[in-house]
């Protein structure tokens, strides 16, 4: 549900892009820009300074933003995930082409570049830039991992909390692993379930090890049942929720069948991972390390 959109830095010479790029982005809006920071900062930076639209005090709010963005050692709404960070161009037109030959946008912000969403574009409605706040995807691992897939991009840390999502024969969790395994921006992986496996360790060497040999370090913690009210993916970067969990099952011809997937609010993400925290500091779970150190 988390969209990689590419923002063109001359946007930043009208105000209202300024607005969009403030209040449109980042954990809460399902948005990331996708950009070398430093470079798009200082691109953008140059077009608000050189700009004859902006009056003086709009200019210096842009302008002093940009600044600190270009200093700042966070990434804030602004990211570049690991597997375009090879991929550079002559000016931003370019290094945006060559991109999309990597992997495809979900959307791009501009006024010169071709097929393009402008402002204009968005006041009428243009549907490119829409997020529902459910997404409905069948109970199978294919269609469940695809409102993973854009999270895991983002990098961080994964925790899953889902008291009914098992360790054994669980081809959504092989999926997960699959896509972790090809994306070295996931630093650890947390599963947090309420369900036991005996021996987990052996369990993950027999089923997963050899198939995803790059998988960082990976936790299982076994809550109380009913611990948590929600089924949460929680990244550094973004969160999804689905009520009845993300583990597959069997079409039944009916509502059920489908999954209700949505996009989870920065505190309740914190909440979540702070509950987790605290039931194990308590000694309420235990926790196994099935892979790293």
């Amino acid at each position: 549900m988390y969209q990689e959109v590419a923002f063109d830095p001359e946007c930043l010479s009208e105000y209202h892009y300024y607005g969009l790029l403030k209040s449109e982005f980042g954990f809460e809006k399902g948005r990331y820009i996708v950009a070398p920071i430093k470079q798009w900062a200082r691109d953008a930076f140059q077009a608000a300074k050189n700009s004859d639209q902006l009056k003086p005090v709009k200019k210096k709010s842009i302008t002093n933003y940009l600044n600190k963005l270009q200093k700042s050692k966070v990434e804030h709404s602004l990211i570049l995930p690991k597997y375009r960070a090879l991929v550079n161009g002559d000016n931003w037109n370019d290094w945006c082409q060559k991109q999309i030959d990597v992997a495809p946008f979900n959307s791009i912000i501009s006024e010169s570049f071709n097929n393009a969403i402008s402002y204009d574009d968005l006041i009428d409605g243009d549907a490119r830039w829409v997020i529902s706040p459910t997404v409905q995807v069948r109970k199978n691992a294919a269609e469940i991992i695809s409102v993973i897939k854009p999270l895991i991009a983002l990098g961080g840390i994964l925790t899953i909390v889902d008291q009914y999502f098992r360790l054994v024969d669980n081809e959504v969790l092989a999926s997960i692993l699959s896509e972790v395994n090809c994306n070295d921006s996931i630093k650890a992986i947390k599963l947090v379930t309420s369900i036991e496996t005996n021996n987990p360790i052996q369990v993950y060497n027999d089923t997963y090890a050899a198939r995803y040999p790059n998988v960082p370090k990976f936790e299982l913690i076994v809550s109380p049942e009913r611990f948590f009210h929600d089924r949460y993916i929680i990244s550094t970067l973004g969160s999804i929720k689905a009520g009845h969990g993300f583990s597959e099952g069997i079409e039944q011809g009916t509502q059920a069948d489908l999954l209700s997937v949505s996009l989870c609010g920065n505190e309740e993400a914190k909440d979540t991972l702070i509950w987790v925290r605290k039931m194990v500091e308590e000694g309420k779970a235990t926790t196994t390390v099935l892979h790293g150190g």
